[in-house]
């Protein structure tokens, strides 16, 4: 349906040029759906969307819907109504006449003999292009490369409308000049063979009884859906408890989240409740017995995701007994498509063994003094570009800037041994990259950048933490508060580099060549064995 709507509104675009160009193109972009397959194809393509409207409207438990669902669904069945009468004019024109209606005629009629039903085509033209827009967006904005791609196909989408509305105009205005001669269309008329009074007959009442019919159709599947509801809530089901205490009944046969929607409760999903998106997710507390076994596609969703086995995707949940469910929902109401796409293995929360790196410029706010903020920000961003490429380049995550310091993790994702060899092969690009750094900037600089650096090893709780554009993947504990108050310990030092003993443990890299102390630290019972690394260039290569 998608290409059937582009194909014409990009042949309407060619009255730009001309009418002529606009007749020559429709061999490219019109004439394939004339044919008997192209017929087919999209009275099947037709049917089929037709029917899946109505199919679905009439399943649903409840109305309660995101706005944008309510505009596709509206616009969707309002198609059918604007549509009609032009395609008996046209299609039914050739099926039962087997005459073939040229943009001649079609545009004389629009601007000059009827110009009410040009205004409707107009109408029909940008309700179909945003039904079919809003649709494909909703539809790709769950694929991974959609975000890159979205300006652009953003630009297509303004410019194919506007170029077929710019070419219907142009076009219009010269076939309504051409056509104040009764001789142009005496000709027009008979070049196409119009049969006359007999085929206005046909395609007003064709319209008027399609229309009627269908309006019926609708009415009905409202109406059965009304019956369907009264019928059901008559037996009893399956209840669901929220968060709050309240326990809301099941409507029958339906979802967690279809009886969210209907008890007027917030609940995420983005993706209108396809089963496409993870954001309706909860964890099942009690009674997940009750609930069907999740098919492949939501089974796929979970996996994709690395969520546990206690959370389910709340539209493709449903109770299957008469009995109590308790769930917590995972995500705001407010949540965004892009989180729907983020593999969260810590979205909720677990400790795990990671090595944690702490760095952070010496006597910078001394260095920035009588700097303009221009410069500052434009160091500041060179020496981040260059720990950040460090950082990323040996396997470890940039978990926060603060300030001109860096937190950084390793081993989220691959174990704490591998993650305390990234973190040794961190800390030595890293002073590779600010030696470069330095030679760079050498003729802006009064002295040398310097850095100090602390890594620690050991348990911390990791979890998707934070607040809107703020939030991510982060780590909080004593092993954290660890690292960053080695990392002030190199000051007094005179050392670049203060690594606990224990990563170079887990690390299986010798540092035996560095001085080995025990430190108190702040804030921890005990002493903790460190290697003190005067240069973090000295380090062998992991």
């Amino acid at each position: 349906m998608f290409t059937y709507v582009a194909s014409h509104l990009l042949n309407h675009a060619f009255g730009v040029i001309s009418l002529g160009a606009m007749e020559t193109a429709r061999s490219w972009f019109v004439e394939p759906w004339t044919t008997p397959a192209g017929i087919f194809v999209l009275l099947a393509a037709a049917l089929t969307h037709i029917s899946l409207a109505l199919w679905t409207t009439y399943a649903r438990r409840s109305l309660a819907m995101p706005a944008w669902q309510w505009v596709q669904l509206v616009l969707g069945l309002s198609i059918p109504f604007l549509l009609v009468e032009h395609a008996l004019a046209t299609a039914g024109a050739r099926l039962r006449f087997g005459i073939e209606p040229t943009y001649a005629y079609v545009l004389a009629v629009f601007w000059k003999f009827a110009p009410e039903k040009g205004w409707l085509q107009a109408l029909l033209l940008i309700v179909a292009w945003t039904h079919a827009t809003v649709g494909i967006h909703h539809w790709l904005r769950f694929k991974p490369w959609y975000e890159r791609a979205a300006p652009t196909l953003f630009g297509f989408a303004v410019a194919i409308p506007v170029a077929a509305l710019l070419g219907f105009v142009a076009s219009g205005f010269a076939v309504r000049e051409r056509a104040g001669d009764p001789a142009w269309v005496a000709n027009m008329l008979a070049a196409m063979g119009y049969p006359g009074s007999t085929f206005d007959a046909f395609v007003g009442a064709g319209t008027k009884l399609w229309q009627a019919g269908f309006a019926f159709l609708i009415a009905a599947v409202f109406a059965g859906r009304g019956i369907r509801l009264w019928l059901q809530s008559r037996r009893a089901g399956a209840r669901v408890r929220y968060p709050t205490g309240r326990l809301v009944n099941v409507p029958h046969g339906g979802t967690i989240l279809e009886t969210s929607r209907a008890a007027g409760i917030p609940h995420a999903s983005v993706c209108g409740g396809r089963g496409r998106c993870s954001t309706c997710r909860v964890r099942v507390l009690r009674g997940a017995e009750s609930l069907a076994p999740a098919l492949p596609a939501e089974t796929k969703v979970l996996q994709r995701l690395m969520l546990a086995p206690d959370v389910r995707l709340a539209c493709q949940a449903r109770p299957t007994a008469n009995a109590e469910i308790q769930v917590e929902l995972l995500l705001p109401p407010d949540v965004r498509a892009k989180d729907a796409l983020a593999v969260q293995r810590f979205a909720h929360g677990e400790e795990a063994d990671i090595a944690v790196l702490f760095a952070d410029l010496r006597g910078f706010t001394k260095l920035s003094e009588n700097r303009l903020p221009y410069d500052v920000v434009f160091l500041l961003n060179r020496y981040f570009a260059a720990m950040g490429k460090a950082i990323t380049g040996a396997g470890g995550r940039v978990d926060k800037f603060i300030g001109d310091g860096v937190m950084a993790l390793f081993g989220v994702d691959d174990g704490a041994e591998a993650g305390c060899r990234s973190a040794i092969r961190a800390a030595r690009r890293m002073a590779e990259e600010l030696d470069m750094l330095n030679s760079l900037l050498g003729h802006d600089l009064a002295e040398p950048l310097r850095i100090g650096i602390g890594i620690h090893v050991g348990p911390a709780i990791v979890g998707h933490m934070g607040y809107g554009e703020a939030s991510g993947v982060t780590a909080i504990g004593d092993t954290v508060n660890t690292a960053s108050r080695l990392e002030a310990m190199t000051k007094e030092a005179g050392a670049q580099l203060i690594v606990s003993d224990d990563v170079a443990m887990r690390a299986g890299v010798d540092l035996s060549g560095f001085t080995l102390q025990s430190v108190s630290v702040r804030g921890r019972a005990g002493t903790i064995a460190v290697r003190r690394v005067v240069s973090a260039l000295e380090l062998p290569e992991v």
